[in-house]
């Protein structure tokens, strides 16, 4: 932020009249912390050899984008997992920072939520062929699993 917009870092900067939102910068650790009386507890993931990102976990909804790879230690943050919204950037394969949809859908049997949305995917992503693949996951393998869109609006249980 510092470097990219520093002017929001240090207001001293900015012209007269200009008009400059203040903000508060918390630093988010790898513990559990509150806001607005929600508990949200971050889900360690690698996004890359050697990144370390996070996802979230509220209620019973886990939320993970830009990752590579769970660490086993995470899984166990992922348990009992309701709503499952998961990386899968390509069709066909992983890239060095993302799951792709195989790899997904490996995460998706090895976590076991009640359902998820796989979200980041990229213009490879044939929506309806690949929609009309996961519907028959229901059925042959008890997977509830889709891809999202954009204006998708989901309930969760906080």
């Amino acid at each position: 932020m510092k470097l990219t917009h520093y002017y929001l870092v240090d207001t001293s900067v900015v012209l007269a009249g200009a008009a400059v939102s203040e903000l508060q910068f918390n630093m988010i650790t790898e513990e559990p912390f509150i806001v607005h009386n929600l508990k949200i507890t971050p889900l360690p993931v690698w996004h890359g050899q050697g990144y370390r990102s996070l996802g979230f976990r509220f209620g019973d909804t886990c939320y993970i984008s830009d990752v590579s790879e769970i660490p086993e230690e995470t899984y166990t943050l992922l348990e009992d997992c309701d709503l499952l919204i998961l990386d899968a950037l390509r069709p066909d394969r992983s890239s060095s920072t993302h799951f792709g949809l195989p790899r997904a859908l490996e995460e998706v049997r090895k976590i076991r939520p009640r359902r998820t949305l796989f979200t980041g995917m990229m213009h490879l992503m044939n929506h309806e062929k690949v929609c009309e693949y996961l519907a028959k996951l229901k059925e042959s393998d008890d997977l509830d699993v889709q891809l999202s869109y954009d204006g998708l609006c989901v309930p969760v249980n906080l």
